[in-house]
């Protein structure tokens, strides 16, 4: 009887810890993925970066600059949006008129997980073959000092790009963004995911090649540049309403002008 009790005492004593103990919260609020977008754009990135792509080749991060850069942080041990952005990205870059990878700008796809090789990119590669056009100019790659303390963490630091491990899900938790880059290799615009199409692609990279278009007698570009503005609550391009609706008030000043100067004319002529 005495066994039942002090088993029965046990119980009661396990069941009320149980009850009393804290629950370990392993989810991650979305907004610490956010990135300060005001804060990071104009930043400059460190062009010296050292680079491994899938071939052992080592290269810089300067190296691909010297126009506008597409860059987008992935992991190769991803099963899931990490391929699936690289895919999307490839289908909609192909859809791009206006500008062509490898000739008007480049892509380049950066791990940030420090356990990726050269080895697990080329797997990477792997898998994603044939799902999805392969486009010139766009370079997969692991960082050359991804295994030393916080190398890929301050990398992906420079554009604002936090990432968090989950032990529930076996993954990265992480912000699915592409980050277009000036030529010198300053942070042009984000455009995330949801939000990515042939026409917001196209828009930011005139955003990124601002000053060669500036520079140019693209009018068409600057003018594309000047009718749309960036909406950074939905991260998407939207017509430039105050710009348009002032040029439209100049244009119909104009012609009012015109107008009564013509039709005073006119009566003149009449009664001359």
């Amino acid at each position: 009887m005495k066994r039942v009790l002090a088993a029965l005492a046990l119980l009661v004593a396990a069941r009320a810890w149980a009850v009393g103990a804290p629950v370990v919260d392993s989810t991650v609020d979305p907004a610490i993925l956010r990135i300060d977008e005001p804060r990071h754009l104009g930043r400059m990135l460190d062009r010296a970066t050292p680079l491994v792509d899938a071939d052992g080749r080592e290269f810089a991060l300067g190296d691909l600059l010297g126009k506008p850069a597409v860059l987008l942080l992935s992991y190769y041990g991803c099963d899931g949006t990490c391929p699936t952005m690289n895919i999307e990205l490839a289908k909609v870059l192909d859809r791009v008129e206006r500008f062509r990878p490898g000739r008007d700008y480049d892509v380049l796809t950066v791990s940030f997980d420090a356990r990726d090789s050269a080895q697990t990119l080329r797997a990477f590669l792997a898998r994603t073959a044939g799902h999805a056009p392969e486009l010139p100019g766009w370079r997969h790659a692991v960082l050359k000092s991804g295994g030393e303390a916080g190398a890929t963490e301050k990398f992906a630091g420079q554009v604002g790009f936090r990432f968090f491990w989950s032990d529930g899900a076996k993954a990265f938790l992480h912000p699915n963004v592409i980050v277009f880059l000036t030529p010198e290799g300053r942070v042009a615009r984000y455009l995330y995911g949801f939000r990515l199409d042939p026409k917001n692609v196209e828009l930011a990279l005139i955003d990124a090649d601002w000053g060669r278009i500036a520079n140019s007698a693209a009018v068409f570009d600057m003018m594309t540049g000047a009718c749309f503005s960036f909406n950074y609550a939905e991260g998407r391009y939207q017509w430039n309403t105050p710009l348009l609706a002032g040029v439209g008030s100049f244009l119909f000043g104009i012609a009012a002008m015109a107008w009564g100067g013509l039709a005073y004319r006119r009566r003149r002529e009449a009664h001359g």
